[in-house]
């Protein structure tokens, strides 16, 4: 049965007289009183302090040695409580950004949760954006496409100033004998001229059957695409379709590469934010700002002045 609300049971805790009283979950709860009536001594002597107290003992002996302690309220019981955070009052808020979050350093473990378990998409076709290994690819082809033929190759990064002649003669040099020019395979060794400068050029690596009994064989070959391939290699398969693979945080599909997340990069004042970084919203840079257009009549209420209008007072 789910706890709905927090139970004290026979309060007594400075001037408390045997209070008792639940506290529903998921609200939000005001105390009121007059000074001197007990609101801090419900709110922070006993409630805060047995959250944080059951909080505290749930670590090991070493850890406990570490963390601030505090004493048992005067209390009967207290049940149903989760672990506590208490700001107090007496804090002020100088940033007008500030939140509960911020104020108790819980963004700060917020942004590392995200950072090391996070699961990254692309910002364009929303795939799923993770490293790839050659293990891995084996394991999934021989998932989906167990005994089918294949082609494993790797794009040709290849430099305006390299001749057609130059670029056989390389990989012939590397090893490889055949090209995927528009899904058709080219010998290099034939008289066959190589497509023009602007046409994407694939190396084949290899033609196999997927099977268990060829695992090795198709470990090597994709580990020999993701090498001269830059971390990026592709697997054809016979209806036509294609599979892309990559060793970086790289979506293949819409060729974007992505940084490695780190917690800086989920803070709101971060320059890891800033327009040039994949992931975040096309922004204006203005000196070491960003600015996001928006819309006014969502923002501000009818009768409030739009920025830029005259202010109401008549001074300039």
């Amino acid at each position: 049965m789910s706890v709905e609300a927090i139970r004290i049971v026979g309060a007594r805790q400075n001037n408390l007289k045997n209070l008792s009283l639940d506290l529903p979950l998921h609200e939000l709860i005001v105390i009121t009183g007059v000074s001197g009536s007990g609101k801090s001594s419900l709110a922070f002597d006993t409630l805060y302090a047995e959250g944080q107290r059951r909080y505290v003992e749930s670590f090991s002996a070493y850890a406990r040695q570490f963390l601030e302690r505090m004493d048992k309220p005067q209390v009967e019981r207290v049940e149903g409580i989760p672990p506590a955070i208490a700001i107090d009052q007496s804090n002020p808020i100088k940033n007008s950004r500030s939140t509960v979050g911020t104020m108790t350093e819980l963004t700060d473990h917020i942004r590392l949760l995200f950072a090391k378990i996070g699961q990254l998409h692309c910002q364009q076709c929303g795939r799923p954006v993770q490293r790839s290994h050659a293990s891995t690819i084996v394991t999934s082809l021989l998932q989906q496409a167990a005994g089918q033929a294949v082609m494993i190759g790797f794009p040709y990064q290849r430099t305006a100033q390299q001749t057609p002649e130059a670029i056989r003669l390389e990989l012939q040099r590397l090893g490889f004998t055949r090209l995927l020019v528009a899904e058709q395979v080219v010998r290099l060794d034939a008289e066959a001229p190589l497509p023009d400068a602007g046409t994407p050029i694939e190396v084949l690596v290899d033609r196999i059957v997927v099977q268990a009994e060829r695992r090795a064989r198709l470990l090597d070959s994709l580990e020999q695409g993701l090498r001269f391939g830059q971390g990026l290699v592709v697997v054809h398969f016979p209806d036509g379709l294609q599979q892309k693979f990559s060793q970086h945080l790289h979506c293949p599909e819409c060729n974007i590469t992505y940084r490695d997340p780190v917690p800086n990069l989920f803070s709101f004042n971060s320059p890891l934010t800033g327009p040039s970084n994949p992931g975040v919203a096309p922004a204006r840079a203005t000196n070491a700002a960003c600015s996001w257009p928006f819309a006014p009549d969502t923002v501000f209420p009818p009768m409030c002045p739009l920025p830029g209008s005259r202010p109401s007072s008549g001074r300039p």
